[in-house]
């Protein structure tokens, strides 16, 4: 029996069968293993069940555990400051508790790996800077429990705000959200949330929403992005945080993963009157953290507006940044992130936290455009390095 010719109908019926049935696949798979792909939580491979420890960089620490409302136990290190600076004994403040005279930053991660991951970046702050520090592994990254999740994880970075406030030593401080990449959602929701009770955010590489992402990451799946169920609409969100808030958005403009515009127009959204504006040129998605300058730009955001808060000055009291002396070199790839460098180690130190002498450094006031975001003036201020 010979086989016909196929029909231009029946051509027509199988490759659209075709089609939609991988249509359908695809549709399926995203569907059901979204999570796994924005939540990489075994990246690197590990992440689940080794990770670092405060005490392998010389950092004194409480290792805490909470139980979050929803029934789930997250793995917590606590950082709190308990040696007065050498200012604070010039000036004879070196009486009483430390601790709930500095700023408590809350240490919000990216979507891969763990809170020991980040424990050098913690070390900057907390050896230099003079900050208290919490930092948490999200629920089913580390050894926490459960399995990640936007609504589990707002439950997440909620429960350990609620933790600071209610600590006896920590209750009364001044409580800056610090997030890398999703970590950046994180704490925009929050402080959206959470009102004054953060005083104020540092944002990192931060997208507008995981929607309004897929299709620069993954291309081929962006006619499904209808399915995602996964939202973080930062670009919302930073709409309602209140003028009063600061906020520090540290760009890198080499973002492979995250493209710049995604901040330019987190910047333009937000409404405070105390918005920072810093950008590194060569920074990439993961190493914006190392790049020249970043650490400065910090120390000033933080003398700025997070110090004069807890002093109960105002930024104009403040003295002359270029009083003070000038600050220690740009740290290196190498010298921030090896988990054994003198850096991280504690090798490098000074009798003060780095935001006492910061000076190299101006805030300028006024309209400043980044490169990347046209049309009128939009920045309130900028963090001028001089060279």
């Amino acid at each position: 029996m010979a086989w016909g010719i196929p029909t231009l109908w029946t051509l027509i019926r199988v490759l659209g069968g075709t089609f939609i049935g991988g249509f359908l696949v695809t549709a399926g798979l995203l569907y059901r293993y979204q999570n796994a792909l924005i939540y990489p939580s075994s990246f690197p491979n590990g992440s689940r069940t080794n990770v670092l420890t405060p005490d392998e960089f010389d950092l004194e620490y409480e290792d805490v555990r909470l139980k979050t409302p929803d029934g789930q136990e997250l793995r917590v290190y606590l950082m709190c400051q308990s040696e007065p600076s050498e200012r604070e004994k010039r000036r004879g403040e070196d009486e009483g508790d430390v601790a709930t005279r500095r700023p408590t930053i809350l240490f919000l991660h990216a979507n891969a790996g763990n809170m020991g991951h980040r424990l050098p970046l913690a070390a900057v702050f907390f050896k230099r800077f003079g900050c208290n520090v919490l930092m948490l592994s999200y629920r089913g990254y580390g050894l926490s429990t459960g399995t990640p999740s936007e609504k589990g994880i707002r439950i997440d970075a909620q429960t350990a705000l609620n933790y600071i406030k209610r600590h006896p030593r920590l209750k009364a401080t001044q409580v800056v959200a610090y997030g890398q990449s999703i970590g950046g959602a994180v704490a925009v929701d929050l402080a959206a949330k959470a009102g004054r009770a953060i005083s104020a955010l540092i944002l990192e590489n931060t997208f507008l929403s995981i929607p309004e992402l897929i299709p620069h990451v993954l291309p081929p799946v962006k006619p499904f992005t209808f399915l995602c169920r996964e939202f973080w609409p930062t670009g919302d969100s930073i709409m309602q945080l209140g003028p009063y808030q600061p906020v520090l958005f540290l760009s890198g403009r080499a973002d492979e993963l995250v493209p710049p515009s995604h901040m330019d127009l987190l910047f333009k959204r937000c409404s405070s009157s105390k918005k920072v504006w810093k950008s590194f040129k060569d920074g990439t998605h993961n190493d914006t953290c190392v790049k020249p300058g970043y650490f400065e730009a910090i120390a000033q955001f933080l003398a700025t507006w997070v110090v004069p808060l807890t002093q109960g000055i105002s930024p104009a009291e403040l003295p002359d940044p270029d009083a003070h002396g000038t600050l220690p070199s740009p740290r290196t790839a190498e010298a921030a992130l090896a988990p054994h460098s003198s850096y991280s180690k504690g090798g490098e130190k000074s009798g003060d936290p780095i935001f006492s002498s910061f000076g190299g450094f101006n805030a300028e006031s006024g309209p400043v455009n980044p490169s990347g975001v046209g049309g009128a003036p939009q920045h309130r201020a900028q963090i001028r390095e001089d060279r």
